[in-house]
């Protein structure tokens, strides 16, 4: 029931393209997850903090290098629990953002397969190893999620 209605949903919001071929479509679609979740990251990450952290957590390791060069193991380890702490901050900094993201992507992957589960997305000139000569619904949307995502956190400094 409620599957329909996510199916159903999204074939009416993404209906003008469906009527394109299916890797464009699927390409226009996966860019807009991309930039969707970029977004997301942008919103829901505090860049500065999580910045800082970054900054603390490199001189905190250069301090632990130097303390076990020295032999100096209390020091290390007090260093470590330090070090522990701030990964554990830079780790809630970034999960809110991580889990909407992953319940965007578990709402409208379902949507995805069904509607170009079994189609050949996009016919390769070439043979490629594990892959063949033509890429599904998944691996393209893979391809694409990657390289837009990755320009485009280049364009927002994400």
């Amino acid at each position: 029931m409620i599957v329909e209605k996510i199916i159903l949903f999204f074939d009416i919001i993404f209906s003008p393209l469906l009527n394109l071929k299916p890797h464009v479509s699927l390409f226009i679609i996966s860019s807009i997850m991309a930039f969707l979740v970029i977004l997301i990251n942008k919103f829901l990450v505090n860049r500065k903090k999580m910045d800082e952290i970054k900054r603390m957590i490199e001189e905190i390791r250069v301090k632990i290098a130097e303390a076990q060069k020295n032999k100096d193991m209390e020091s290390a380890s007090k260093l470590l629990n330090e070090l522990i702490k701030l990964n554990s901050e830079q780790l809630r900094q970034s999960l809110l953002a991580l889990v909407v993201s992953m319940l965007l992507i578990a709402i409208i992957l379902p949507w995805m397969k069904y509607r170009y589960e079994g189609m050949v997305v996009l016919k390769l000139p070439f043979s490629l190893p594990l892959i063949g000569n033509s890429l599904s619904w998944f691996i393209w949307y893979f391809l694409v999620s990657f390289a837009i995502g990755f320009l485009l956190r280049k364009i927002f400094g994400v």
